[in-house]
Formats: C-alpha cells, structure tokens, sequence
C-alpha cells in the first residue's frame, strides 16, 4: 500500500497494473495507525 498527502488529507491506495485502487482518504490530524490497526 502508499500513501500520499493531499491538502490535509493523506490518501491511501495500491498499484494496479492498469492503474490504482484507492483503500483509504484520512484527514491527516487521525490517528491512522489507530485505525488501520483496528482494520487488520
């Protein structure tokens, strides 16, 4: 998975051959690993 900040969102996606698939659009103030821990 990456991540890339945009304003103050980060946006959460995985590589495709054709492309991406977004996962995830977080405001960059969460705790993300919080919650990407609770999603395991």
């Amino acid at each position: 998975m990456r991540s890339f900040p945009v304003g103050r969102y980060v946006i959460f996606c995985l590589p495709l051959a054709d492309g991406i698939d977004i996962v995830r659009v977080l405001h960059g103030a969460r705790d993300i690993e919080r919650i990407f821990s609770q999603n395991g």
